[in-house]
């Protein structure tokens, strides 16, 4: 405990404020504050992680990857975003895209979904990140968030920042900054 919980314990206790019934309450409620107070802490610094210049990266990044595929055209695009050693991979940092029904088009570390619808792919939270990818893309461009599997962590579930794009009223090219607290 910390100090000011400790002092809080032992004025309570010599004045004889509470009974035992309400003691329990009165332990619960310190703990949920402090918990509350932990997750704070780290939603401070998870956001402190993301500073401005890795989402203007990040931006850049899929600027890149749309002016690829205006130079080069959607078919060689799609194969260069799909290749895992490719130029649009860089560690934890890949090009994906997607037409606007949900149709994976490219991805180089799921190759298996190229082809397949995954507008109802939702994370392990529930959210339902590509249908929130696509509805920023629609827009033309922005950010969303969720968990997703990071590549260059043995796939483990992280926290992503994701950036969409539109490419033209057909698809859109996304990638994402992942947050790890290890």
């Amino acid at each position: 405990m910390c100090g000011w919980q400790k002092y809080l314990m032992k004025s309570i206790v010599h004045t004889k404020v509470i009974d035992m019934k309400n003691w329990n309450v009165l332990i619960v409620v310190i703990l949920l504050l402090t918990a509350t107070f932990f997750i704070m802490q780290l939603a401070l610094a998870k956001e402190s992680l993301i500073n401005s210049s890795n989402k203007t990266e990040l931006v850049s990044f899929v600027e890149s990857a749309l002016a690829y595929a205006q130079e080069n055209g959607k078919d060689k695009a799609l194969d260069e975003f799909s290749n895992k050693t490719g130029s649009f991979v860089r560690k934890d940092l890949y090009i994906y895209a997607y037409d606007f029904n949900g149709t994976c088009l490219a991805h180089p570390f799921k190759p298996d979904w190229i082809g397949k619808n995954k507008l109802d792919v939702t994370d392990s939270n529930g959210v339902p990140s590509l249908r929130n990818t696509l509805n920023v893309a629609k827009e033309g461009k922005g950010f969303t968030y969720f968990i997703f599997p990071n590549p260059a962590h043995g796939n483990r579930d992280e926290f992503k920042i994701a950036y969409a794009m539109k490419v033209d009223d057909n698809w859109f090219l996304g990638s994402g900054i992942y947050i790890s607290c290890s």
